[in-house]
This record gives C-alpha cells, sequence and structure tokens, in this order.
C-alpha cells in the first residue's frame, strides 16, 4: 500500500560511509564448476557441455597447425594449475593488459570439496597460442562457445582484484515530537574493473548508484512505499544446482555427473520442466519403494561414508575384506527380503474428488498406477475399462488434438505417448475397432514417419505351400533397381560349425578361372548357392544376362529381392550385405522390367 506523506518532515543526511571492497577472481574450472558455468551462461546440458569438452580435449584440425588438443582433462575436482601454466598466462596478461592487472604473487586456489582426489589440473587451455578467435573456424558452435568460457576464466584467475567504492547513507528524521525514524541506503560504484577486464562485469543484480549528497543535508520525504515479503521454499533443481548438490554431498564423481542427471531422465524418474527438474510418479513410487526396503543405502550420507572408508582402504589403514564383510552381510539380508517384498509389491489405488465422474457409467474415478505413470480410471474395473491419463495436479489430461487428418479415414488425430515415445493416433468414434485408424511415429526431431507401404499380392501360387500342402500366394514388392516377386525359402538345416565352411576351389585367387580339372561347386553347398543367388540378383536388377547353371536354372536364381525396408519404413538400396542376409530365406520367381 503507498502511503502520502507531508512534504514539509523534516529529513538530514546523518552519515555517509564509503568503503572500498574488492572482488577476487573466481578459481580455474573444474568438471562441476564448468557444467554449472555452461548451465547458467550458455544454456547447455550437462552431457552437451561434456561432448563439446570432449572433443576439445581430443583435439580439433587447426589450420596450419594440424591437430591441436586445446584444453586439458576435462574430468578432475582439482584448482591446481602447473607451475608452466601459472608462467604462461602471467606473461601473456603482462603483454596484452599491462602491469596493473599483474598481481604480484600468483594466485592460488583450494578446494572446497574435501573428498577431492585432486589426480588432475583443472581445466585450462592447453596453450595460449590458440586464442578462441583464432580457432573459430576449425570449431563448432558449442566448442567454440566452451572454448571461450574457459580461456576466460583461466586468464582472469590470474588477475588482480576489481575494486569497489561501496557507501551506506543513513538519513533520520520525522515528525517532531514523534519518535525518530531512520533509513539507509546502500550501493557501490566500480573503480577498477581488475579481472573484471577479461570474465566481464556481472549483470546480475544490479547495484544502486547513489546521488551526490553531502552529510546533515536537509531531505524531503517523497513517498512511502513499503513492501511485503514472504519467506518462500527453496527452489526446485535446475542442472547447475543440482550438480552443485551432488558435489558438496560427495554424490558421484566429476566423470559421473553428466550421467547421473542423464539416466533419471531416460528412466523416467525426474522429466525437466523449463530448466527445473520435477519428479515424475516413477521416480516417487521408486524413491518411496526403495527407501522403504533399503534405508541405510538410500541415505545421502552414505555415499559420503562409502567414499571415506575406500581412501582408508587405499591408504592402508582400513582391511578391504572387513569393509566388504560389513557392508555385504546386512545388504545381503536387505536384499532377499526386499526381493520378496517388492516382486509382489503394487502402487496404491487412490480415491481421485468426487467431481471427477466416468463417463461411461457415472461411477466415481481412483488414481491407478501403469507403465507410463499415474492415470485415472473407472472404480468400477474391470467391469468398466474407462481411463484417461491424468497431469501432474491428478486432472484429467485433455486430448492433445492437432491439426492433421487421418490418411486412411480423414478423421482427426491426436498426439498420444507410449512405452516407445510420441506418436499420433485417430480419434474413432465411441465403439469402433482400433484397427479402422492409423497410429503414426514421431521420430526423435519430431518428424512424423510414413507407414511402411503394404506388399501386392498376387495371384500367383506359391510353391512352398503347395508342398506343404497349404494355400498361399506370392506378393510383389518393388525397389530402386527392379521389382521382383518373392517367395520365401525351405529352411535348409546346416551342420554346427565354427568359421566359414570348406569349398572346392576356395584357395583359388578371386577372379582366375576354373581349371578343367577342378569339380565345380556342390550343389548341395547351401553357402555356394547364396552366393550363386546374390550374383544372378545383381546382373538381373542391372539388366544384364545372367549366368546360371544348371542348379540355378532349376531354383530360377535361388534367392535374393531389390526391395528393402529399414526400421523407419524408408525404402533404401540394398547393398551385398542386405542381399546376403535375405538371401537365405527368400528366393527370386521372376524379374519384371
Amino acid at each position: 500500500m503507498r502511503g502520502t506523506v507531508d512534504p514539509s518532515t523534516p529529513y538530514r543526511v546523518s552519515g555517509i560511509e564509503t568503503k572500498r571492497t574488492s572482488s577476487r577472481p573466481t578459481p580455474p574450472f573444474i568438471t562441476s564448476t564448468l557444467q554449472q558455468a555452461a548451465s547458467t551462461r550458455l544454456g547447455f546440458a550437462a552431457q552437451r557441455t561434456m561432448r563439446a569438452a570432449q572433443a576439445l580435449y581430443e583435439g580439433v584440425e587447426v589450420p596450419g597447425e594440424g591437430p591441436v588438443g586445446l584444453i586439458t582433462y576435462m574430468r578432475t575436482d582439482s584448482t591446481h594449475l602447473s607451475g608452466e601454466a601459472i608462467n604462461m598466462v602471467r606473461g601473456y596478461i603482462e603483454r596484452t593488459f599491462g602491469d596493473k592487472y599483474l598481481p604480484e604473487k600468483p594466485n592460488f586456489f583450494s578446494s572446497s570439496n574435501k573428498a577431492a582426489q585432486e589426480a588432475h589440473e583443472a581445466i585450462r587451455p592447453t596453450s595460449l597460442e590458440f586464442p578462441p578467435e583464432r580457432v573459430k573456424r576449425a570449431l563448432t558452435a558449442d566448442q567454440f562457445r566452451l572454448y571461450e568460457v574457459i580461456w576466460e576464466r583461466f586468464v582472469a584467475c590470474q588477475m588482480t582484484p576489481a575494486q569497489w567504492d561501496a557507501t551506506t547513507v543513513t538519513i533520520k528524521g520525522g515528525t517532531p515530537g514523534a519518535a525518530e525514524l531512520t533509513f539507509r541506503a546502500s550501493g557501490r560504484i566500480l573503480v577498477f574493473d581488475g579481472f573484471y577486464r577479461v570474465a566481464g562485469v556481472p549483470t546480475g543484480g544490479a547495484e544502486a548508484v547513489l546521488p551526490a549528497v553531502e552529510e546533515k543535508q536537509p531531505l524531503a520525504p517523497v513517498a512511502i512505499d513499503p513492501k511485503q515479503k514472504f519467506t518462500s521454499p527453496p527452489s526446485r533443481y535446475t542442472e547447475a544446482s543440482l550438480i552443485k548438490m551432488l558435489e558438496s554431498e560427495g554424490i558421484g564423481r566429476p566423470s559421473t555427473y553428466a550421467s547421473i542427471i542423464s539416466v533419471i531422465q531416460q528412466r523416467k524418474y525426474a522429466e525437466q520442466i523449463g530448466r527445473a527438474f520435477y519428479s515424475t510418479d516413477l521416480g516417487e513410487v521408486v524413491t518411496d519403494k526403495l527407501i522403504e526396503a533399503f534405508p541405510r543405502i538410500m541415505d545421502v550420507g552414505y555415499t559420503r561414508e562409502m567414499e571415506a572408508e575406500l581412501d582408508k582402504v587405499e591408504e592402508e589403514h582400513l582391511d578391504w575384506i572387513d569393509m566388504l564383510d560389513r557392508f555385504y552381510t546386512p545388504f545381503k539380508d536387505n536384499l532377499e527380503r526386499a526381493h520378496d517384498e517388492l516382486m509382489h509389491a503394487k502402487a496404491e489405488i487412490v480415491p481421485a474428488p468426487d467431481e471427477y465422474k466416468c463417463e461411461t457409467c457415472g461411477a466415481g474415478l481412483v488414481y491407478r498406477f501403469g507403465r507410463n505413470g499415474r492415470f485415472l480410471s473407472c472404480s468400477r474395473y474391470p467391469d468398466c475399462n474407462y481411463a484417461v491419463p491424468c497431469d501432474r495436479d491428478g486432472k484429467p489430461r485433455t486430448i492433445d488434438v492437432i491439426n492433421v487428418r487421418c490418411p486412411k479415414t480423414g478423421r482427426p488425430m491426436a498426439r498420444r505417448t507410449g512405452r516407445f515415445g510420441p506418436f499420433l493416433a485417430t480419434i474413432l468414434p465411441e465403439g469402433a475397432a482400433q484397427d479402422e485408424g492409423l497410429i503414426l511415429n514421431i521420430d526423435k526431431k519430431g518428424f512424423v514417419t510414413a507407414p511402411s507401404p503394404p506388399p501386392l499380392k498376387t495371384d500367383l501360387p506359391c510353391e512352398t505351400c503347395e508342398k506343404a500342402g497349404r494355400e498361399g500366394t506370392l506378393n510383389l514388392r518393388s525397389g530402386a533397381r527392379a521389382v521382383a516377386r518373392v517367395q520365401p525359402l525351405p529352411q535348409v538345416p546346416r551342420p554346427r560349425q565354427v568359421g566359414r565352411p570348406a569349398r572346392r576351389g576356395q584357395d583359388r585367387p578371386r577372379g582366375q578361372a576354373r581349371s578343367p580339372h577342378e569339380a565345380a561347386p556342390d550343389p548341395h553347398d547351401h553357402h555356394a548357392r547364396r552366393q550363386a543367388a546374390n550374383r544372378q540378383a545383381r546382373q538381373a536388377a542391372q539388366g544384364r544376362p545372367a549366368r546360371r547353371s544348371a542348379r540355378a536354372r532349376e531354383h530360377r536364381g535361388g534367392g535374393a529381392v531389390a526391395w528393402w525396408r529399414g526400421r523407419g519404413g524408408r525404402v533404401g538400396r540394398p547393398g551385398p550385405g542386405v542381399l546376403r542376409q535375405v538371401a537365405s530365406r527368400t528366393r527370386v520367381v521372376e524379374f519384371v522390367s
């Protein structure tokens, strides 16, 4: 509520206090701080950061220099810098920025992580001869942005502190005869940029710049603007804050931070909305069950204690057999008990609010837990199969209808999510059979994949089915090289063996003609039949006359196809490997031009 003040109320400046403060440069990067900085400044996920850092460490092709590794090892928990690196960067600072930006002594930083092993140096450029602008053309966008951040942090960590003038103004006064009121205003001004010359002046939470005032100067009030503040709960974890927590709690190592965050998302234990992490229904159920079964192991401090014991084993202060015995004996009992209990554990069925009713029978709804998380189901299940997905707040989720029509029925389609990811499904009227609609998959890039074309049926009888006493016809398939009618080959029993089967004439150099004294390939040799079939199929597809042996003429080709369908339903040109793979189970009946 904004108040009204009397401008004649006397106030005065009762005191002005100015102090010179400094801001020290931040340490060079370790794995956790690099991931945090990349997440905050660049918006990179931990996995994305480590991929770019790995490429910079392995080396890139720099014009005129060849392959160059641009940074040191990127999985480290040490802020230590070698003497050679310190001398290199101090010389660069003196030449580039002058003496006033170079401290008298090098800056050294201690690690705040007590469990740090410090097996490697801090993350830094391997040489200052390769500034970011020089190697920009040799790097991808991600690599360049990350390398620029690493370069700036390394140079800035050995520069002088930034200097500030922090001023506090105390104002007193009020209505005569009443209690005297005291107000304070604070602000600071940057007087020397120091390491900010390279790292940049922080813009978050900009400092207030106070007007020039003198002590005992009278002031007139303008307005009163009271603000009410509440104690807010801790904010949700982002990738940067989660990595910081993992490091402070001693969970994981620099090489596992990114994989930990990736695994909890891949297994649907947590999801990222915006930049914040939210636990899923599956994650909450799994966590509750594991805490119930393994309270000791699920304790956050357990990992820290295990790391400390492993350090004692390494230092030969603790016998490793005794340590493992103390760990495994209770763990084995807990594991056996949890196996018996969790094998038959089911998620609790919770009644839904009364406002949610079954659209089929009008009964109440309950919350159940399925493979894809929590959903609303009719309380009369299995007599009534009505079910609807629900959102994070437990409200029924509306159907996500998109602007796509079903190619088969012309009806609208909805976006749904299954065990294999998102897909599009036809919205069918109540009581319609599911096969009347169509399902279209969505790939990882968000594009809808077309359904695979079905084979064309012909009236040609299948010889294999006739011999087996069944009715069957052949299908017509087309490809990039030819059109072929194919039918399955009978399974040919082969003896169990190691390596390729021995054949007559296999030692003859490739391309050399068979001698008159050398016998022809055995017609019962299954491998030779497949090779002949592949060769004849390629010749026929290319329009060349095929050389056929008597056995090959009898079997009309022996086997091959000219149409291949991959996982995504795409039609591709078959290579020799595909022909070899298919030749054992199909054979060409006739090629059609």
